[in-house]
């Protein structure tokens, strides 16, 4: 496939050129519709008109959109929805993924050109009423004077926006150049002042990163520069690349962004999570991608901001991290995005300085704060061990060895006794088996269907959480629900759900580094499911007659 046009049949081609070239005559008759109903005529919608010519141009705008969004439907690398029954769009995620056989629709039925065009009207009720303006330009010489800047910026070199969107260029261009002449002179998308890192474009990767680094702190320092005193600048970020270097693992991407930002004398002052990632869409299934966006709030750092070493830094983190890490366990943030998330407050402890100092004098670099503040997450969730009950820290312990696999009895029997526990009584809470000078935890799936919390005579964190998995796995959030109403009626009250929650990202953390998969997912999706789960807990304590809580 060597150009645009391998990307279909004859036959997708014939409709598609057809479709692009109806537009202009739509356009003339919705323009004779217009003058007949009474519009006046006017200048084209280009030059500020307002009349019929304008309302036929923004017609025949929407129209075109609605058959470059329907060639995303109708390719030779389209595939069959089992599921669905229907055929499945080719840009489930940003990439061209290969295809051994395509599934092709009848243009003229249920997923034909009908689809797009509804999706353009659904789309154009729902917009907001409000006037603005449109540049294009690069980013590098975009003028921010007066502007409140809130920017979701490229993400490195992992997406080649450019290359993708002369897919629905192609025949934007078909549709529209005699609409909209200036916007789509050029036979393809340009490319060359796009600024992502993009080594075929910029002699290599050295090339492509120094590009990328240039532009961002071009970008930073124009909007620093025309900062409002009174308004933060956000920036969104929702990116997961681990660059392993000599100094521990850095993300590529983000040490670039931070640096940039630093450089042109921002500080970061807030951070928070966003949920902007949709469960269900391709690059998540079956994997830990991110589920939310990471939002850093940007102002300018004091020109008098003072220097620190690098065990002021460290001293800095070790005392501010943990309360914000444990705010954000709190809340609503994924464990699979905690690490991402974490950068945010350890960054603005490491901002607010104008330097930071190493033991050799140097300037410390974004890539070694990065690695240290990863080494405090790291610090700070294994310190959390020591609030759990005995048994929850022996089975942490357990699975961060040997996970859901056998060991031997005689170390269980060990690491029992360090926690001041026993192994024959975890045996009898049910949390591992022991047989033939074997121990083995059990894993969700293994746990018995007809546990009873409330009759259990002693209950921990470990065993709760596991119960917890089995059930919102197996019959979904309603079920977990009832299962936490039900610990929660407890005579003794003895399981802190705060630390079942932050359980789960402990064990993410350990899963995921022993590349245990199926396992992080689980824990991730309790975390992540908890606000339903604590719902329907709720609900569930709200059906059994009790007196509810007013939620405000």
């Amino acid at each position: 496939m060597e150009c645009w046009a391998d990307l279909f049949s004859n036959r997708q081609l014939l409709a598609l050129t057809t479709f692009s070239d109806l537009v202009a005559e739509v356009r003339e008759q919705v323009r004779d519709h217009a003058v007949a109903a009474g519009m006046t005529q006017s200048e084209r919608y280009e030059a500020g008109g307002a009349g019929a010519d304008a309302y036929a141009d923004v017609v025949a705008t929407l129209l075109g959109l609605a058959v470059s969004r329907y060639a995303d439907m109708s390719n030779s690398l389209c595939s069959w929805n089992q599921t669905n029954e229907n055929v499945r769009a080719l840009f489930a995620r940003q990439a061209i993924p290969m295809a051994w056989d395509f599934a092709e629709a009848n243009p003229f039925g249920q997923i034909g050109l009908r689809g797009p065009i509804e999706s353009v009207a659904k789309a154009l009720n729902v917009a907001p009423r409000a006037t603005g303006s449109v540049q294009q330009c690069p980013a590098q010489n975009a003028d921010f004077a007066g502007a409140l800047l809130s920017t979701d910026p490229p993400y490195y070199d992992n997406i080649g926006y450019s290359d993708l969107s002369d897919f629905f260029y192609v025949w934007l261009r078909r549709a529209l150049r005699g609409i909209h002449p200036q916007l789509l002179s050029t036979m393809l998308v340009p490319k060359s002042e796009e600024l992502v890192a993009n080594p075929y474009r910029h002699d290599g990767r050295a090339g492509a990163k120094q590009f990328f680094e240039d532009g961002f702190r071009t970008v930073f320092e124009r909007a620093r520069q025309a900062a409002l005193p009174d308004f933060p600048i956000t920036v969104y970020y929702a990116f997961k690349q681990s660059d392993v270097g000599d100094d521990g693992d850095a993300s590529t991407g983000w040490e670039t962004l931070l640096a940039s930002m630093l450089q042109s004398g921002w500080a970061i002052t807030a951070t928070w999570p966003m949920r902007s990632e949709r469960s269900g869409r391709m690059l998540s299934v079956g994997t830990n991608a991110l589920a939310s966006s990471i939002v850093l709030a940007l102002r300018p750092r004091p020109h008098d901001a003072q220097t620190t070493d690098r065990r002021g830094f460290i001293r800095a983190l070790r005392d501010e991290l943990p309360g914000a890490l444990r705010s954000l366990q709190q809340g609503a943030i994924a464990p699979v995005d905690l690490p991402q998330a974490a950068i945010g407050p350890g960054m603005a402890i490491f901002s607010r300085y104008s330097q930071v100092i190493e033991d050799d004098g140097d300037p410390m670099t974004v890539r070694a704060a990065l690695a240290r503040i990863n080494e405090m997450l790291d610090q700070v969730l294994n310190e959390q061990e020591g609030d759990f009950d005995p048994w929850t820290r022996f089975a942490i312990a357990w699975y961060r060895q040997h996970g859901y696999q056998t060991g031997r009895y005689g170390d269980a029997d060990n690491l029992a006794r360090a926690r001041g526990t026993a192994v024959d009584a975890m045996v009898r809470a049910g949390i591992l088996k022991s047989a033939a000078g074997r121990v083995t935890l059990l894993a969700p799936r293994e746990l018995p269907e007809d546990y009873d919390v409330v009759a259990d005579e002693r209950v921990g964190a470990w065993e709760v959480l596991h119960h917890l998995i089995r059930r919102l796995d197996k019959f979904g959030a309603p079920a977990a629900g009832e299962f936490v109403d039900a610990v929660g009626r407890r005579q003794d009250g003895a399981v802190d759900l705060e630390l079942v929650k932050e359980l789960t990202f402990l064990l993410f953390a350990v899963a995921e580094k022993s590349g245990w998969t199926a396992d992080a997912v689980a824990f991730n999706t309790v975390a992540t499911a908890w606000p339903d789960i604590v719902a329907a807990a709720r609900t569930a304590r709200g059906a059994t007659g009790e007196q509810a809580e007013f939620e405000f």
